[in-house]
């Protein structure tokens, strides 16, 4: 039976039209296949990459005391505190209220505290903050006669190298020595070891007579 021309036009356009919708509708499907991959690698990608750790503390001690071993097992240095707080990105700690004590056989022992303080992730080098003080006792000889005059340091900052037995600031600083007291604009160096200071910037002070024989200041 011959359809009308009409119905041979709505026909022919339908086959048309499906014949031309195969490939969009193969484009379209291919398209969201790769969306939905690219999608999924991302958030792969996001999950296997581990979160950056932010700076806070993941444990908190209340009047605590850190003591530092060397490898033979003595002590290097102990440090008292009001507060301890680790934290997991870098290991430091922050101390409230911190007393050290180096030790050192070669050294007398030193004793530095401040307001507050910080202890890098290695143990090796504290930092202390808000007037900060360092003082040693007097060293006496065999005779009870004075070797060396008792030592007392100030300043605002320190940074101890407890490896090397050092300290430094560069802020300004105050030392007394025995009788003698000395400023200094641009902080200064004091090695533990030797018991030598050297003083920067603007310098000003007064040196007794007990200590002019010695090269510890200059």
């Amino acid at each position: 039976m011959r359809l009308p021309a009409a119905l041979l036009s709505a026909r022919d356009l339908i086959v048309t039209l499906g014949i031309r919708l195969v490939p969009l509708f193969i484009m379209a499907s291919l398209t969201l296949v790769s969306f939905w991959f690219l999608q999924k690698n991302t958030q792969d990608e996001t999950l296997l990459t581990p979160a950056k750790k932010k700076h806070e503390p993941d444990y908190i001690f209340i009047n605590a005391k850190l003591t530092v071993l060397n490898l033979d097992g003595s002590t290097k240095y102990r440090l008292l505190g009001k507060e301890f707080k680790h934290y997991a990105d870098d290991a430091s700690i922050d101390v409230k209220a911190p007393r050290l004590r180096l030790f050192n056989s070669k050294s007398p022992p030193l004793t530095i505290q401040a307001k507050t303080g910080q202890i890098n992730g290695d143990l090796d080098i504290v930092e202390l903050f808000d007037q900060a003080e360092v003082s040693r006792p007097q060293q006496l000889g065999t005779t009870g006669a004075v070797i060396d005059p008792s030592l007392l340091l100030s300043s605002n900052y320190l940074k101890v190298f407890v490896n090397d037995d050092r300290l430094i600031t560069h802020l300004p600083v105050l030392i007394e020595r025995g009788e003698s007291v000395m400023t200094a604009s641009q902080g200064a160096v004091y090695n533990n070891i030797d018991q030598s200071i050297s003083m920067r910037g603007d310098v000003k002070g007064s040196i007794a007579a007990s200590d002019t024989n010695r090269n510890s200041l200059r």
